[in-house]
């Protein structure tokens, strides 16, 4: 693993002094992931196949995220969703192929104006026409689109039955300016399209998604815990040289405990994550392990970097430091890839299981009359 680290980050280091320009273009080059291809970082993940390559991923996220949040979600959106439902469908070796060398550039069309946390709401529809699918409907919030040459779409293909298409792009509707991420060419489709392909089971598409999503939440919580280290690392290294009442900023015992804190959730959150990537039933990661793991991640980690900015006082609000992009960029991860509200919603639905152990020891109070 650390020549595949070394390996990324030589590439990674090429990009760094053109990232502040791709925030305020608000796009990424397509170079980006053409070296990385060249280089071998997404054949060499995609190799140890969905599980097993998960440490790499989670590698090529941290190495991107501490620069360019914009980049580190486009990328993980192109290896960990899009390769990664062509990968478990089979089939469309070509665009495979391409996409793990970086000439094909993906990215995932799943929210609608009306259809956001509530996918089985969408209303983008695919109907069957000679062998091939024709897509009707607007995509929007899509990550990526402006660099991407195909997409991976969701859309309903009959009575609550939902199919993933791939699809050629020739261009986006318009751009979307946000908050954070900046240089990760959020954009809105119209889509109309007649010679989409199936991905999989066309009537399958929710089941195959749902896999999908816990490998985007498990690059999102990547990302946050390597920016959260990082902003703190910042923060602790200002506060052992800045001095202020006669004595440095880390001897006021305020000011270290604050950050101690925020290192020890961390560093918790970096722990449930190697859990919540450990394979379990059939080789697969757990839906609700990894659910929580993003939920404390876009928190813990969004804190971290929020006390690491104040801990420099002004000069952290100001755009010279790169704490005033990551405090942006963190934001986005309590919405995107799962809001809060529907990961409490997966492990809620973990926990309503019989436990008859509690169950009884439940009623035998209540029966003595222990209230």
């Amino acid at each position: 693993m650390n020549d595949y680290r070394a390996k990324v980050r030589r590439v990674v280091a090429g990009f760094v002094p053109d990232m502040p320009q791709w925030e305020r273009d608000g796009h990424l080059p397509g170079e980006l992931f053409r070296e990385l291809g060249a280089a071998g970082a997404f054949h060499e993940r995609w190799a140890l196949g969905p599980v097993g390559g998960l440490p790499l991923a989670r590698i090529l996220v941290e190495e991107l995220a501490v620069h360019n949040g914009g980049a580190a979600l486009a990328v993980s959106l192109h290896s960990e969703v899009f390769l990664h439902a062509l990968h478990r469908a089979g089939g469309h070796d070509e665009i495979v192929r391409k996409a793990l060398d970086g000439t094909v550039i993906g990215c995932a069309a799943v929210t609608e104006p009306g259809a956001g946390s509530d996918v089985p709401a969408v209303t983008t529809s695919a109907t069957l026409d000679q062998g091939r699918w024709r897509l009707r409907g607007t995509k929007c919030f899509i990550t990526n689109a402006g660099r991407a040459t195909h997409g991976l779409v969701l859309a309903r293909t009959g009575n609550a039955r939902f199919g993933l298409f791939l699809t050629e792009l020739s261009g986006v509707d318009r751009f979307v300016s946000t908050l954070g991420v900046k240089s990760a060419d959020t954009a809105v489709l119209n889509l109309d399209v007649d010679n989409a392909e199936a991905v999989g089971n066309p009537r399958a598409g929710l089941v195959q998604l749902l896999r999908v999503l816990d490998f985007e939440r498990i690059a999102a919580a990547a990302g946050l815990i390597a920016m959260a280290k990082t902003a703190m690392g910042f923060a602790i290294a200002h506060m052992r040289e800045r001095n202020a009442f006669g004595t440095r900023l880390f001897d006021h015992q305020a000011l270290r405990h604050r950050i101690a804190w925020h290192w020890a959730r961390v560093e918790a959150v970096a722990t449930m994550l190697d859990t919540a990537t450990t394979p379990g039933h059939g080789g697969e990661v757990s839906h609700s392990a990894v659910a929580a793991v993003k939920l404390l991640a876009a928190r813990d980690c969004a804190d971290a970097v929020d006390a690491a900015l104040q801990a420099f006082g002004g000069r952290g609000y100001t755009e010279e430091f790169p704490l005033a992009r990551m405090y942006r960029d963190v934001r986005l991860t309590r919405i995107g890839g799962g809001t809060d509200e529907m990961l409490c919603e997966v492990i809620a639905a973990n926990l309503d299981a019989d436990d008859s152990l509690s169950a009884a020891f439940v009623r035998d109070i209540a029966d003595r009359g222990g209230w």
